[in-house]
């Protein structure tokens, strides 16, 4: 293994990763932070049909430097170099996973700039998981790497708020930007209730912390409250968003990930997969956007010690 380190989140920092977050042993774990006053200025690439390693470069008054590399020594069979622009940044990236035994391995890996998309890089794409967030938030990455896994295991991101919290994705395909819709802890308030409003093959309404049950205009709607215990928490969401027939967008069915258990899935699992992970404490709230269906979601995530 070349460049394992101890996987240390930086101090006021947010961790988020797509699916789940990379859980490993000690000596597995890998993480890269950009220097401050540095840039990115590129990210080297080994891979074959699965991710094998990365490093990273960055940039200060035109000095590069450097990243250890993560993942396996022998490396992949084929390198791909990616190199941003002066203007340019990283703004998302899209992760395929496989599964060998109980591990995962990173199969396929795309970086989305506020220019374009690099890659994907590596084998099979086809269930990609996409992780958008806020321009000029990105400060490093982190995962874990293996011999089992045959190279990056899995991927996160250490992200900065530029207020006291930022917006993650959102996933779906908002018809009209005018329709968002936001709910939003306040100081120690707890989540409480989550109330999943089901209309045909869709998610067609969330309400929070409340009681309230309401139709969905498109008919027949089933309802399932989701109830936290005191010492429970969101730290993650997983779902999928799909396209009807009508060319609509719908968020088609939702999971809820706390630190005690999973609740759902609910909704009909069918379309393009969504997912993302946190660390207990991060989460602040959700917001999304509800035209002519519910087509499109969003987290708040808080910075944590």
């Amino acid at each position: 293994m070349a460049g394992v380190l101890q996987n240390m989140k930086p101090a006021g920092f947010i961790r988020a990763a797509p699916k789940a977050q990379p859980v490993g042993l000690p000596e597995e774990n890998w993480s890269f932070e950009v220097p401050e006053g540095h840039r990115l200025q590129g990210i080297k690439i080994e891979h074959g049909d699965r991710i094998k390693t990365l490093s990273f470069t960055t940039e200060h008054n035109g000095a590069l430097s450097f990243s250890n590399v993560f993942g396996r020594w022998e490396g992949g069979e084929t390198v791909s170099m990616v190199t941003l622009d002066s203007d340019e940044e990283i703004v998302g990236v899209k992760v395929s996973l496989g599964l060998r035994g109980r591990s995962t391995y990173v199969s396929s890996l795309s970086f989305e700039t506020n220019k374009t998309t690099h890659g994907p890089f590596g084998g099979p794409d086809d269930r990609m998981y996409s992780l958008p967030w806020d321009k000029g938030s990105l400060v490093g990455f982190y995962g874990t790497a293996s011999d089992w896994a045959g190279g990056i295991g899995a991927i996160g991101v250490y992200l900065k708020a530029h207020e006291e919290i930022m917006m993650i994705g959102p996933w779906g395909r908002p018809y009209n930007l005018q329709t968002r819709w936001s709910f939003q802890l306040q100081g120690n308030q707890h989540l409480d209730t989550i109330t999943i409003f089901v209309s045909g093959n869709a998610i067609s309404q969330l309400t929070f912390n409340s009681s309230e049950k309401v139709s969905a205009q498109s008919g027949v709607t089933i309802a399932e409250n989701v109830v936290l215990d005191v010492d429970e928490e969101l730290i993650g969401i997983d779902g999928t968003f799909d396209t009807l027939p009508t060319r609509q967008t719908v968020i088609s069915s939702i999971t809820f990930k706390t630190n005690k258990k999973f609740h759902g899935p609910f909704g009909n699992v069918k379309g393009t997969p969504f997912g993302v992970e946190w660390d207990a404490g991060s989460f602040a709230g959700f917001y999304g956007f509800h035209s002519l269906s519910f087509d499109g979601i969003g987290v708040y995530l808080k910075a944590t010690n």
